[in-house]
């Protein structure tokens, strides 16, 4: 096993700090994805077969944003470069 300098552990990062677009759309995806799981969750209620219960609604509205959520850092920030 090679030896490592202590030093060489904590290096500091050539790209620099996190900047405030990567740190917004971080949190916007954080967000964005569990909200959508908690709003999906919301769809499996006992109401559910009532008629005029929105319960497939809140589903895929939810299963929506939680893609929106996952896509958007994958595809935003490595456009942009950050």
């Amino acid at each position: 096993m090679a030896q490592q300098q202590p030093a060489a552990l904590f290096e500091e990062s050539s790209q620099g700090a996190v900047s405030v677009v990567t740190a917004f759309v971080f949190v916007l995806s954080i967000v964005l994805a569990f909200g959508g799981i908690v709003l999906a969750s919301f769809g499996f209620t006992a109401f559910g077969d009532e008629p005029g219960h929105p319960s497939m609604f809140l589903f895929a509205s939810g299963l929506a944003l939680s893609v929106i959520g996952f896509i958007v850092p994958f595809t935003l920030l490595p456009a942009t470069g950050k």
